[in-house]
């Protein structure tokens, strides 16, 4: 599947997910806390994923960690987007670092001399503890959106089983 295809996909499971958008002089937007897991920066389509999520009104979105290889250079690019985007609202974590995939990704040139600690909103150093005490702090389920490899919710789920029962999940996978 290409890049497109990946992000027609999630749209699209997205809409299955949430139902399709009413027009508001129909219904109010039911918001529903979401989080989303990215391996941003290697390809547009997690960008274009992001991108879509942010602009979609059903979601309430209470944090977005990037994984797999560098981690913090992920997290960096989450809170530039989210900083040029003007939504500084939303928590940025560091999820699970990994030793493949570890060099620069493609989009590295753009966050070339920003610093997470330049980031105005929140930043977890720990994004998988901080996904882990949003899930279980909600009174109702967490839409847990990943889009590549699923390192964070491994981890998560190592450290805290219990997440499963309190989660939904909707995953992007390029490479299924």
């Amino acid at each position: 599947m290409n890049r497109l295809g990946n992000v027609v996909a999630a749209a699209a499971g997205l809409l299955a997910f949430f139902g399709t958008a009413v027009p508001a002089a129909q219904a109010e937007t039911v918001r529903r806390p979401a989080i989303i897991s990215t391996d941003i920066g290697d390809d547009i389509d997690d960008t274009w994923a992001l991108s879509l999520a942010l602009n979609c009104p059903e979601l309430d979105i209470k944090l977005i960690l990037g994984d797999y290889g560098n981690a913090e250079a992920r997290a960096r690019l989450i809170a530039k987007i989210l900083e040029a985007d003007k939504r500084t609202d939303i928590p940025v974590g560091v999820g699970v670092h990994s030793g493949a995939n570890d060099g620069p990704h493609r989009q590295a040139k753009w966050i070339e001399g920003y610093e997470l600690k330049n980031y105005p909103g929140k930043v977890y150093p720990d994004g998988v503890q901080a996904l882990i005490d949003i899930v279980m702090a909600s009174k109702e389920p967490v839409t847990l959106i990943c889009v590549g490899p699923v390192p964070n919710i491994a981890e998560a789920l190592k450290r805290e089983p219990r997440i499963a029962q309190k989660a939904r999940f909707v995953g992007m996978h390029g490479s299924v």
